[in-house]
């Protein structure tokens, strides 16, 4: 299996810059060259740079990964708060586990921070969909959990209601919840109309269709 060096320290070959490295992939906009997301210490700001440019380092520990994604997702450069939450979105989808609670909680904070200013379409919808992840993991007693849900309810924002959405369809009875109930009741119009300017209605088929599926399972 071939060796890779995502979450080391790095130095730049013929040069003083130095960082952690993020994520080893190849796209197809780069003519499918394995590169490396790079965060640099002194920079705030990510690149993608190629193995032969780079000396790497000793790994270092997820709660150092964790803060410097924490960091660059609150960057200046668009790009580099892209790179960082879908980076960030994956580490809290596979890499928290065993991850000290305490410290995932500042980084949750930091998260619906930055999700409340984010303007960049594609860097909030990562935000977002990380923070449900975390959720998922179910690491929150079930009291902190819907307090969570409740400040989430507090920031107007398409993609937190898709994921809330989902959350609370068959949930928002359940949760002794009346803040989460009256955010469904209310927002449900609302953002139900954004979806269907966003993919249009469903077609007439597809109403036939779940009805006959509801009569046929019923």
């Amino acid at each position: 299996m071939k060796e890779t060096f995502v979450g080391h320290k790095f130095k730049l070959l013929n040069s003083e810059k130095t960082g952690i490295t993020l994520e080893l992939n190849s796209w197809s906009s780069e003519n499918m060259v394995e590169k490396y997301s790079v965060s640099f210490d002194k920079e705030n700001i990510i690149e993608r740079i190629t193995k032969d440019r780079i000396s790497f380092g000793e790994k270092v520990s997820k709660t150092d990964f964790f803060k410097r994604l924490i960091r660059d997702i609150q960057a200046s450069e668009e790009k580099t708060r892209e790179f960082a939450s879908a980076i960030l979105c994956d580490f809290l989808e596979f890499d928290i586990t065993d991850f000290d609670l305490k410290d995932l909680k500042l980084g949750i904070e930091n998260i619906i921070e930055q999700i409340t200013v984010e303007k960049n379409v594609n860097s909030e919808h990562k935000l977002v969909e990380g923070l449900f992840e975390f959720i998922w993991h179910k690491k929150l007693s079930k009291k902190a959990e819907v307090q969570l849900l409740e400040r989430l309810t507090e920031i107007d924002s398409y993609h937190i209601w898709s994921y809330l959405e989902d959350e609370l369809e068959d949930e928002y009875e359940n949760l002794g919840s009346e803040k989460l109930k009256k955010y469904y009741i209310e927002n449900k119009p609302k953002w139900d109309e954004k979806n269907d300017s966003l993919y249009g209605k469903k077609s007439i088929l597809d109403k036939v269709k779940s009805i006959f599926t509801k009569k046929t399972s019923g």
